[in-house]
């Protein structure tokens, strides 16, 4: 019998056991492109505000109503799309996404620009909650992990590569070229998800109720806003890093693409790193070196007048920035774990919102103090969510959250 036929212990073939691997993939491309379009921006503000002659601190709403819309929209979408399925929905997702980048390429104005960003946002609140839970149906309960990683990877790679590729794209041929590769690569996943996934069932559904249900819990409170605060503090610096890096540093074109594929790749070890710490340390420890971390490297920006030592900070800033979601999701996971889908979700929902209030406050400040000040602001932030952070270590849940289960 031939290796693609052998027979599992389930009764299914090597090849069916092996197809959620392409299947899964096709959804991480859509992550991909979600990962790309949330900080691309950042890396072209000047670009932008110079095609639609507006101030940087004004262009860079273009990032907070993206964010706003992904952190106030997802719990909602998620609750009402609850019994449409799954494949078409994810498709429509994917091609809203793809329609609003290539009207934001069009946008002649910031008013146009933010609409698109708002019809943007909405796909991507669509989409990336939907294809994490499709990922663990299709790779099964043995492999739940790897798919869900995969999505993760999705976006972390997004930031790694499509973050700076965007940004080159960015800086020579178009700010326009840049949203248009986002969609691009948002239309590759739309027609492997028509040709590759199969029909999908429908998961069980929770109502609002029972959803918004589990905020009713204190802990559960303070640590999304924990996640709000340190997602604020390093959004409000990253948004604007192109005019720090330009003040401090100089840093533009071929040198600030570096600097931000550094800034990825340090995300991308911080990411997948935090998982393997919070296993060895658990989840409090982990927290506090990742938000102790991003307050020195937060306030290190300003004072980075080197070019060596930008890289350096750039790298462990990155690292520290997204080393924080999966211990805080380790933790709301362990207090909520009747319903983990939906407190990951207000997770998510912690760090959109904290990206729009981080960029919408930063674009404000802007327009008053220099960019390298808005690096003490956040890190002020991040002393704030570390005060937070170790009130919640201090007192350890006795108890699981009450809640629906299911």
């Amino acid at each position: 019998m031939s290796t693609q036929q052998t027979a599992t212990p389930t009764g299914r073939t090597s090849t069916a056991n092996s197809a959620w691997v392409r299947q899964v993939t096709i959804l991480a491309v859509g992550s991909f492109a979600m990962g790309t379009d949330s900080f691309v921006l950042a890396g072209i503000l000047p670009q932008i505000s110079g095609g639609l002659g507006q101030t940087v601190s004004a262009t860079g709403q273009a990032i907070t109503v993206f964010s706003l819309t992904y952190g106030v929209t997802a719990p909602f979408l998620a609750a009402f799309t609850g019994r449409l399925p799954r494949k078409p929905l994810m498709a429509f997702a994917l091609a809203v996404f793809v329609a609003a980048n290539l009207a934001s390429a069009a946008a002649p104005t910031l008013a146009l620009l933010l609409v698109a960003r708002v019809v943007a946002g909405l796909g991507a609140a669509l989409y990336t909650p939907n294809a994490s839970a499709a990922a663990a149906t299709l790779a099964g309960p043995a492999h739940r992990g790897r798919a869900l990683a995969a999505i993760l990877g999705g976006l972390t790679v997004g930031t790694v590569l499509g973050v700076p590729v965007g940004t080159w794209i960015g800086q020579s041929l178009s700010w326009q070229a840049s949203l248009i590769f986002v969609a691009c690569v948002g239309a590759v996943a739309l027609v492997g998800l028509l040709t590759v996934l199969p029909a999908l069932p429908l998961p069980p559904a929770v109502p609002l109720r029972a959803r918004f249900a589990v905020l009713a819990h204190a802990r559960v409170v303070a640590i999304v806003g924990f996640m709000l605060l340190e997602s604020a503090a390093a959004i409000m610096v990253y948004t604007y890093i192109a005019d720090v890096l330009d003040d401090t540093v100089h840093a533009h074109g071929t040198t600030l693409t570096l600097l931000l594929l550094v800034w990825g790749l340090g995300g991308a070890v911080g990411a997948f790193g935090s998982g393997r710490l919070t296993d060895r340390w658990g989840a409090d420890r982990t927290l506090t070196v990742a938000v102790g971390l991003l307050i020195v490297t937060l306030a290190a920006f300003a004072v980075s007048s080197s070019l060596p030592l930008a890289f350096v900070v750039m790298a462990l800033n990155g690292a520290a920035g997204w080393a924080v979601s999966t211990p805080n999701n380790h933790r709301l996971t362990e207090l909520v774990p009747h319903l983990p889908s939906v407190v990951i979700s207000f997770n998510s929902s912690g760090i959109y919102l904290g990206q729009a209030i981080g960029a919408g406050l930063g674009g404000v400040l802007l327009g008053a103090i220099p960019a390298t000040r808005l690096c003490y602001v956040g890190a002020g932030i991040a002393v704030v969510a570390a005060v937070l952070h170790l009130l919640i270590a201090r007192r350890p849940a006795t108890s699981p959250a009450p809640g629906v289960h299911t």
